[in-house]
């Protein structure tokens, strides 16, 4: 699954990379980058990889060659006090493995390594769908900043509007406080823009170890939007899911485990050999000998029996999980089709229809026609659809990452450029 490096880097149709030192503009290539080689979990990934193969190696080997020594005879009464009847064996002993177990217990080393590395494939994807989101949260961020200056201009706007009205004598001077009021709010509002962006900006560069964000714009097209695929094309690519895909690997460990517990079957011989010395002649001799366990057959079987019902589990799990996921990929492919309509609607109707209602509402104010409280709530509701179509749309795109992380697919759609 070494695709998931790269995945997001292709989820988004993106131009070449800006120099974020020179510009001081950062883009999403960069951010797939820099979490890839600074993120502190994929760092530790790393080690744990290293160590697996490790544990390979270790499973692999026979067991050692043993040197005894024995001494019988010694210290005794009689004819046995001292060392004179003394007998002292040196000898080599080693297990010799039948049922090439050293073989097998590689094998499943080697599985859970491949376990261990399917895991870090799927967390290096959640990671990575991580960075995507917390860039699409700075680009929103910056949206939300540019709406509450918009709506700090308004706020002005209306302020001189009113204070003509009232030093003509049309206003009672309460409007005046109340469009001083609203002035100040957007104050305020424009102020928690700043921290909210300041804030995001920090987020995301904390995802390659760095708390300083040296950036000014996280530059990306929010609302170019593309057409939804078809849902049954999304299915097709559940089977690339980091967890199904780990359950292969899952299946193929329960199998070498099976075929371990199978090997218990075979006996384990010990040989010893090596030479006798006779303190009382002083001859030597050779000596050997050899231990072979009976009743193997029936000591495995509950072992065999546990291996084989995990092995038979195992595809029941496979299809829970892939039921869980469609679920999944199900609801949130009716959220996606819901925000790439909503957007649509808000960007081409809603807003083009607020900003003439605002017009409209402007001149009817000053012309006397129209109340102070109308003026601000078609202010609101131009303001209002504004900030919905940011948000519709930064759920789109995240709706559309989920489904890439879902299916674990190579996508060619997301945030533009």
């Amino acid at each position: 699954m070494r695709y998931v490096i790269y995945l997001l880097m292709s989820l988004f149709s993106l131009t070449s990379l800006n120099s974020l030192a020179a510009q001081e503009v950062l883009t999403l290539d960069e951010v797939i980058i820099s979490v890839l080689e600074n993120n502190p979990e994929l760092k530790v990934n790393d080690f744990e990889a290293k160590a697996a193969a490790a544990k390979i190696r270790a499973a692999q080997q026979t067991p050692p060659v043993n040197l005894n020594l024995e001494f019988e005879n010694f210290g005794g009464s009689g004819t046995r006090q001292g060392t004179d009847a003394l007998e002292s064996t040196l000898s080599l002993s080693k297990v010799f493995e039948l049922g090439d177990k050293a073989e097998l217990r590689g094998g499943v080393a080697q599985q859970n390594t491949a376990l261990v590395k399917n895991k870090q494939d799927a967390r290096r994807l959640d990671i990575l769908s991580e960075a995507a989101r917390h860039f699409i949260h700075v680009v929103v961020d910056q949206h939300r900043l540019e709406i509450a200056k918009d709506k700090l201009k308004l706020a002005h706007k209306t302020y001189k509007v009113i204070n003509k009205r009232v030093r003509a004598g049309r206003s009672p001077v309460a409007e005046r406080r109340r469009g001083s009021i609203a002035l100040a709010r957007a104050e305020i509002e424009l102020e928690h823009a700043e921290h909210e962006l300041a804030s995001s900006k920090v987020k995301l560069t904390s995802l390659w170890g760095s708390t300083d964000a040296d950036f000014s714009i996280a530059k990306a097209d929010l609302f170019g939007l593309v057409q939804v695929d078809e849902f049954s094309e999304l299915e097709k690519l559940l089977i690339l899911n980091p967890d199904l895909v780990r359950f292969a690997t899952i299946q193929r460990l329960a199998e070498a485990k099976l075929n371990l517990a199978k090997a218990k079957q075979s006996a384990n011989i010990v040989l010893s050999a090596g030479i006798r010395n006779y303190q009382v002649t002083d001859d030597n001799a050779f000596v050997l000998s050899a231990t072979i366990p009976f009743g193997l057959n029936s000591r495995a079987a509950p072992f065999i029996e546990a291996e084989n019902y995990q092995l038979q589990k195992e595809p029941f799990n496979y299809e829970k999980q892939r039921l869980a996921l469609y679920s999944s990929l199900f609801e949130v492919y009716q959220e996606l089709k819901h925000a790439y309509t909503a957007v649509n609607v808000l960007r081409d109707k809603i807003i083009p229809e607020a900003k003439q209602a605002l017009r409209d509402y402007e001149k009817g104010y000053a012309a006397g026609r129209y109340s102070l409280l109308e003026l601000s709530d078609a202010q609101q509701l131009l303001l209002d659809a504004q900030l919905e179509s940011v948000m519709v749309a930064a759920n789109y795109h995240k709706f559309k990452i989920e489904i890439d992380r879902l299916t674990g697919a190579r996508r060619s759609a997301g945030v533009q450029q």
